[in-house]
């Protein structure tokens, strides 16, 4: 099997990984809206990160002691409290809200990071990007309809995950320069844990063996979903990749429709379509301009004799395993 799998063309490998990978994220929401019947959502954010540390710790450590070794412990501590933040407005919104709407509304992630990167970064963003802005919040407006009698304090809830979610993303963009993978997932980890069990302490109540287990396989299906992902995004271009994250929202409607017998309503359509085509707008934008710069910095030479031959399948797994690292 395994050999087969590698005789594929690499699109079609990425394409099995990221489909995987957004599979297991509906799961995962699926099973965080169940276990969050009987625990509050703190206190099933922190059973998340405290199987996940159990997961993880092992396989960090095997090279030993030495790679938790950093000078810049006051970032990984925003990184940690940002992602906590991002999962405790996220569970609480997989917990009252419809799944596909809240999903939709974690989707504006790529929006407020362009945003984010403009003001702390210094970051251009031109007319297009702009633009696409623009109508991914609309899409938001449509979504929540403020004024309206549908409207919900709850619908606020992905959309401040997805704040914390793309304000973590910058802290992350600036480890990875200095720190390797493993190193800012085991932080965030071990920071995390204790500091989510300060508030799901104010909320505690002594959980079942099946929450208990609702919640280690959670934190097991997420494990996979970043495996899933690192994978795909290693073995092809990140704009052809990104685009299968909204496969989400299919997956998500389908089985909230059977488990739960949620069904969307009309206005998520329009508001759904503005936020992920604005979405991958910006990513593949994003992605050109990279292109383009990479270009210019081959030089004129390499340029006119470089143009864009598709590379070997090992060449391409490793210009994209350079270009993220």
């Amino acid at each position: 099997m395994r050999r087969w799998f590698n005789s594929l063309p690499p699109y079609l490998q990425a394409s099995v990984f990221a489909v995987i990978a957004s599979l297991m994220a509906a799961l995962f929401s699926v099973i965080v809206r169940i276990a969050t019947r009987e625990i509050d959502p703190l206190q099933a954010v922190f059973f998340r990160n405290l199987f996940g540390l159990l997961f993880i710790a092992p396989i960090a450590l095997r090279s030993g002691f030495a790679q938790l070794k950093t000078q810049r412990m006051p970032l990984f501590l925003l990184r940690a409290l940002l992602s906590m933040g991002a999962m405790s407005f996220w569970f609480s919104a997989i917990a009252y809200m419809p799944l596909a709407e809240a999903t939709t509304l974690n989707f504006t992630v790529p929006l407020f990071g362009t945003v984010l990167a403009a003001i702390f970064l210094g970051e251009a963003v031109r007319k297009y990007r702009v633009a696409a802005l623009l109508a991914g919040f609309i899409g938001v407006v449509i979504i929540i309809r403020p004024g309206s009698e549908t409207m919900q304090l709850a619908s606020l809830l992905p959309i401040a995950a997805a704040l914390c979610m793309a304000s973590a993303g910058l802290t992350i963009k600036s480890l990875s320069k200095t720190e390797n993978s493993t190193t800012i997932v085991l932080y965030m980890m071990l920071l995390t844990t204790p500091l989510t069990f300060i508030p799901a302490l104010l909320v505690w109540q002594t959980p079942s063996l099946q929450a208990l287990g609702l919640m280690a396989l959670g934190a097991f299906i997420a494990n996979i979903t970043q495996i899933c992902n690192t994978n795909a995004f290693r073995i092809y271009d990140y704009s052809f990749v990104v685009g299968f994250n909204y496969l989400r929202l299919p997956f998500v409607v389908a089985i909230a429709l059977v488990m739960f017998g949620e069904v969307p309503e009309i206005w998520l359509l329009p508001g759904a379509g503005l936020i992920i085509g604005s979405a991958l707008f910006i990513a593949r934008r994003e992605a050109k301009l990279a292109k383009e710069a990479r270009r210019i910095n081959r030089g004129p030479s390499a340029a006119a004799i470089d143009l864009d031959p598709p590379p070997s399948r090992d060449n391409r797994q490793n210009i994209n395993g350079s270009e993220r690292r």
